[in-house]
């Protein structure tokens, strides 16, 4: 697998893994109204690219699919880590979240943070992250459960 930094051209691939990922792999931990809320049929492309474009976003890619990508800010928040189902459990988010922990590590940022969903709660904990709290968001006029979890960086332990 291949790891690049992300460029506007894979935006319709990235949209697809998102949707793929919590249709399929989040779908045991919530409703089918918040799955549809959370990842619409017809997604806003102009607020994707808003929102791309204002994050470091890394791809993982095998053979020019895109396996799986991971966003995040300088100030140490990890905001999307999606990989898709037919890379699941192969390794592609840990590696993914180790390069994300390793540049804020290397950029002196002490704290990783993000909100977890509920599938996502778990794997984070694997990684040392702790759950600051339980929060209800809403979400295209549903709620969503998720945590927010802090984990230290390296550098700073």
């Amino acid at each position: 697998m291949d790891e690049r930094p992300y460029e506007p051209s894979d935006l319709e691939q990235i949209i697809a893994v998102y949707g793929a990922s919590i249709h399929s792999l989040a779908a045991p931990f919530y409703t089918a109204e918040q799955l549809a809320a959370w990842a619409p049929q017809n997604p806003d492309v102009n607020r994707w690219q808003q929102r791309l474009a204002s994050l470091h976003t890394i791809i993982m890619e095998h053979d020019g699919i895109i396996a799986g990508f991971a966003s995040y800010q300088l100030d140490g928040y990890l905001d999307f880590l999606f990989t898709h189902p037919a890379f699941a459990r192969k390794g592609v988010a840990t590696r993914l979240c180790r390069r994300v922990e390793a540049g804020l590590s290397a950029a002196t940022v002490s704290r990783v943070f993000t909100k977890a969903s509920l599938v996502a709660r778990l794997f984070f904990e694997r990684r040392g992250f702790l759950v600051d709290f339980e929060e209800l968001v809403e979400c295209g006029g549903v709620q969503l459960r998720r945590y927010e979890m802090h984990k230290q960086s390296q550098k700073s332990e």
